[in-house]
């Protein structure tokens, strides 16, 4: 029961995204034009003491994803400046019973202020852009295979970037 449960949470964090409709497009890559940098905030969300022993660390996701985005010449920021925009990058994952495979889902989205044009007093900090989010399942051991998904969708997240500020 519990396995059908991890199955459903983890399909509706995808069908959220497919919902709101900010994945990587022409439209949400203009929201990326003339940022000066990024803020890199990572996190891990586990349903098990077990899966936090199984090789997968916030502290990881942080350092790779921070790596990776100053290698494509982006700016990292201070996690301090909360005026910054913020690449989010969350693990989910549910363990399955016995314990023999985690159920995961990986999001990467870039969160920033928007100000409403009706109303420019009315400000928000919100998704402008997300990757598709990454499902599946992994293998008991083998959580830290997670960190590839992750990679890959960083990676979809400079491109848009790199296309949205071209190298003048």
């Amino acid at each position: 029961m519990k396995t059908v449960l991890a199955v459903l949470v983890l399909l509706s964090v995808s069908v959220a995204s497919r919902l709101l409709g900010q994945d990587d497009n022409e439209s949400t890559r203009k929201t990326l034009a003339d940022l000066r940098g990024i803020r890199v905030v990572a996190g891990v969300a586990m349903d098990s003491d077990e899966a936090r022993r199984d090789g997968l660390s916030r502290e990881q996701l942080q350092t790779d994803v921070e790596l990776k985005v100053r290698e494509a010449g982006i700016a990292v920021l201070s996690l301090h400046d909360s005026a910054a925009p913020g690449l989010a990058v969350t693990v989910f994952v549910l363990s399955g019973r016995p314990q023999r495979f985690y159920a995961y889902a990986v999001a990467v989205e870039l969160h920033q202020w928007v100000r409403l044009t009706r109303d420019p007093s009315a400000a928000v900090f919100t998704t402008t852009w997300r990757a598709p989010t990454a499902l599946g399942t992994v293998p008991s051991g083998k959580l830290g295979s997670l960190r590839e998904d992750v990679r890959d969708l960083v990676d979809q997240f400079i491109n848009a970037y790199l296309a949205a500020n071209p190298k003048r």
